[in-house]
């Protein structure tokens, strides 16, 4: 099936002998009374891409040595942009920047901590995000002229059959437009979806618009409905970028690349299906725009902090910025959320002017490259051990139940290339493709680094075991 655009959740499948919900040896050996090795109960897992190096990269973070280190160099099938994960985070689905266009799926073993290859599938255009949305049988990929829907494999969780695809362009025109990674900066580049109503939304950088589809969970496909173009009218040049829905599937957020903004909007079942509601900018004011600065920052990532059992609906949303050059470094914002997913506003701010309230901001160490890409792991899911300890060493500040790990992915030269000589060594050149922060709510410091990877031995480990090293990061996801 193909479509052209111009401008009660049910139980994820089983694959092979590894049902949905699982018990891990930890958990089996605590329940059974023996002892756990603190190092193996308390240590975090992590998966990464890189936009420069083929592999993939299988780390492992401690909270309690706030330490970061390599557990596997994958290889795979090279510059991997954008990573998801099943719901029980035992299946990886990765696009990829190499020719001719695919996608690649991965078993993750959670028992000896290996990653091993499923499948690879061909696709029309070279995708820059893929996500695998409730009822979990049927995974999205988005990215330039193209978008597609494959089902997914009941026996090996990777990649089956594909059953449509979507344009962004007019079907007699696909042939000779662009399917490398060069459409992504004016094509498609993400596809998100509200559940509770079966809709799904695609931003569109060139077009200024977010597409919106109605989602059928029994057959996976999808059916344009509507074209929601810029709150800030024609020839904004906003550049919509990634969206992401609350929970509660009526609220979308946005982040435009070229203008800097993280939006909001209602979600209505019926035409025009979004609302704007408010806007903020992923820039502090002296930033912002109009002041001609904000052209030097491209609007990135965004992602509502996880829920959890103590907190199921989220106060927070986390957006990026990254460098448009190398001597321009990003920013990461936090945003505070009422109960109805929309910014807070300050009791004497009754049209949501006041754009600093509510709000944290961190300016990262680089410019992030192509990436500075987040994920948020809450401090809460932590065994009592360790989310017991100060969460820094330097202050007793105890977390908050908002409190997050994030992991922070490093493009930039500075963080990419090795070092040429014992200076550039010394100040730390080819380190820090992937960084794990850490924000304990609101008052308590700011967001703040831990640690990141590779350092400057784990470089040299690298090179003499023959592997390939990460020369800067893309997209890391939390794998527990």
């Amino acid at each position: 099936m193909r479509i052209n655009t111009y401008r009660k959740w049910v139980n994820p499948p089983i694959y092979g002998n590894s049902p949905i919900f699982f018990c891990t040896m930890e958990t089996a050996q605590s329940f059974l009374g023996l002892d756990v090795p603190a190092q193996t109960q308390n240590t975090l897992h992590i998966l990464s891409g890189s936009f420069r190096s083929i592999s993939l990269f299988l780390l492992a973070f401690s909270p309690a040595n706030r330490s970061l280190s390599l557990v596997q160099t994958v290889d795979a099938f090279g510059p991997h942009q954008y990573l998801a994960l099943n719901p029980t985070k035992d299946r990886a689905f990765a696009t990829t920047w190499s020719l001719p266009p695919s996608l690649s799926s991965w078993e993750i073993d959670r028992n000896e901590w290996k990653v091993n290859h499923i499948n690879n599938v061909p696709i029309t255009a070279t995708s820059s995000y893929i996500i695998l949305p409730p009822p979990y049988a049927h995974i999205y990929s988005a990215g330039g002229p193209t978008g597609e829907i494959h089902a997914i494999d009941p026996s090996t969780g990777g990649f089956s059959k594909k059953i449509q695809q979507f344009l962004f362009v007019p079907e007699d025109e696909l042939e000779k437009a662009d399917k490398t990674r060069v459409a992504l900066r004016y094509g498609s580049h993400g596809v998100e979806f509200s559940t509770p109503l079966s809709l799904a939304f695609i931003p569109v950088l060139g077009t200024d618009s977010i597409e919106v589809y109605t989602h059928d969970k029994q057959t996976g496909s999808l059916t344009h409905v509507y074209s929601s173009p810029s709150p800030r009218g024609e020839g904004a040049h906003d550049g919509p970028r990634h969206v992401k829905v609350h929970p509660n599937g009526k609220v979308l957020y946005c982040v435009t690349e070229h203008s800097n903004y993280l939006d909001t909007y209602s979600i209505t079942i019926t035409a025009p299906y979004l609302t704007h509601l408010s806007s903020r900018s992923l820039l502090p004011p002296s930033l912002s725009h109009p002041h001609p600065q904000h052209s030097k920052f491209r609007g990135d990532t965004l992602l509502l902090t996880p829920s959890t059992p103590s907190s199921p609906t989220p106060h927070t949303i986390w957006a990026t910025t990254r460098g448009g050059k190398e001597d321009v470094r990003g920013w990461i914002s936090v945003f505070q959320l009422g109960e109805d997913g929309d910014f807070v506003k300050a009791a004497n701010d009754e049209d949501g002017d006041g754009e600093e309230y509510g709000i944290e901001r961190y300016e990262t160490p680089t410019s992030g490259g192509k990436a500075n890409a987040i994920d948020l792991y809450p401090k809460v899911l932590l065994p009592e051990s360790v989310s017991s300890m100060p969460s820094n060493p330097e202050n007793d500040t105890e977390s908050s139940e908002e409190a997050v790990y994030i992991l922070l992915t490093d493009d930039s030269d500075y963080a990419s290339i090795p070092p040429s000589g014992q200076e550039e060594k010394e100040k730390g050149q080819g380190q820090g493709g992937v960084r794990v922060l850490e924000w304990n709510g609101w008052g308590t410091g700011g967001v703040k680094e831990i640690v990141g990877w590779p350092g400057p031995s784990d470089a040299e480990s690298e090179v003499e075991s023959g592997k390939e090293r990460m020369m800067g990061g893309s997209h890391a996801l939390w794998l527990d």
